[in-house]
């Protein structure tokens, strides 16, 4: 059953090289498209005022709105975009000197400040100069990148079963198990006695969401997540180090305290019923914009141009994870905990085609060093290759990969794209 398709950005395939930085591609290239599903670039804290009560000093002011993408942020964005371009001209699908053809590049963005703007910066870097634009769905929500409650509610007993069952079903047993970091994390913040309160001692509790019918995991695990990943950006930023954790965090600091920012979404986004809630549509609509790619043939539900090789969905680290929780997929990035977001990162999904044969799928994860980040490096980003659990080796048959991806998510959070 083929399913829309909603989320997608192009690159080019090639193979990793020793140090997990892109490789050369083969000239005879038998990659046909990319699609790639990308988190927005480095913003500004959503909520500036959430973890005041949880730290001892002021933190950082920031020079955007909250929730915006910085402009150190907007110029990462454009060297992923250059970086895609010179690694996909390599391999023959986009010219490495002109323009691209004017359907050559489709890039689809949520609707935040943050991710038109990672979209616009993106495009800067692709194709300079040549005209293109982003493309959006014109209004307040995009359920591509927010299924619920566009498409529905789910079903609040099954969301609370889910997640009761990634914590043994005692939400108070998280913190110990992760003492030390949390024991760091409040040595950080610097709470003890009066108003400001430790991190590691506020209640954890689940709670259901009225507008989507999910449950959540509240209290410490998400406050640690919030003010790690404040941490990661300020450095990513390239903030005085006396504005990263208030002069106390070096790098193999954050990446510590880094499993605190992606234990919620292992708790949360990434289990069985979450992501596919959250995730479906979005994983329908990317299948059907690679089926396309596969087949040569227009498919009616994706936006997709047909003649597209490179097509862009510029969305969060929530629609990372759903899509990890939806597959089953695990990745590591040199310097980053399993399965982190971090900004810019994308999955990379290359469909390969022979001259005769049928297509194959390979995925990948890209993202820049924090470091890179931090120092604006001109040096490539890295990617790792991603297993999909079902197919035979890191190929996965397109007939394999369809049956997988159909078997995984739910056409209850699938809508038309």
């Amino acid at each position: 059953m083929r399913l829309p398709a909603v989320f997608a950005l192009v690159i080019c395939c090639c193979d990793l090289d020793g140090s997990g930085a892109y490789a050369q591609a083969a000239p005879h290239s038998d990659l046909r498209m990319v699609v790639v599903v990308s988190r927005h670039g480095v913003r500004s804290p959503t909520d500036p005022n959430e973890l005041s009560p949880y730290a001892a000093k002021p933190w950082p002011a920031w020079q955007v709105p909250p929730g915006n993408l910085t402009a150190h942020g907007a110029t990462l964005m454009t060297a992923m975009g250059a970086s895609y371009r010179s690694f996909y001209s390599a391999a023959g699908l986009l010219p490495s000197t002109v323009c691209p053809a004017s359907e050559a590049l489709y890039v689809w963005a949520d609707v935040d400040e943050r991710t038109e703007a990672t979209a616009a910066a993106l495009l800067d870097g692709l194709a300079p100069g040549c005209g293109f634009a982003k493309h959006d769905i014109g209004a307040s929500v995009d359920p591509l990148f927010h299924a619920l409650p566009t498409l529905g509610k789910a079903d609040p007993a099954t969301s609370s079963a889910s997640i009761a069952g990634s914590v043994g079903g005692d939400p108070q047993a998280v913190v110990p198990a992760y003492g030390a970091a949390f024991a760091k994390l409040d040595a950080i913040l610097g709470c003890g006695a009066g108003p400001c309160r430790r991190v590691s001692n506020v209640a954890m509790s689940f709670q259901t969401s009225s507008k989507t019918g999910l449950v959540s995991l509240e209290g410490a695990v998400g406050l640690a997540s919030t003010a790690v990943e404040d941490f990661i950006l300020a450095y990513a930023d390239g903030k005085p180090a006396s504005e990263v954790g208030w002069g106390a965090i070096d790098r193999a600091t954050l990446l510590e305290l880094s499993q605190l920012h992606c234990l919620k979404s292992a708790l949360t986004t990434q289990t069985p019923y979450e992501a596919r809630a959250v995730g479906s549509n979005l994983l329908a609509h990317v299948l059907a914009t690679i089926d396309q790619g596969a087949a040569g043939v227009r498919d009616e539900n994706t936006r997709a141009p047909l003649s597209a090789r490179f097509v862009a969905f510029v969305g969060h680290d929530t629609n990372l994870e759903a899509l990890a929780g939806l597959l089953r997929l695990r990745w590591l990035m040199p310097g980053y905990q399993p399965n982190d977001t971090p900004p810019g990162g994308a999955l990379v999904f290359e469909i390969h085609k022979p001259g005769i044969g049928p297509a194959s799928v390979r995925l990948f994860y890209t993202a820049q060093s924090l470091d890179q980040m931090r120092s604006l490096s001109p040096d490539p980003p890295a990617r790792v290759p991603v297993f999909v659990p079902g197919c035979p080796t890191l190929d996965c048959p397109i007939a394999t990969f369809d049956r997988i991806v159909n078997a995984s998510i739910d056409p209850a959070f699938v809508g038309s794209w």
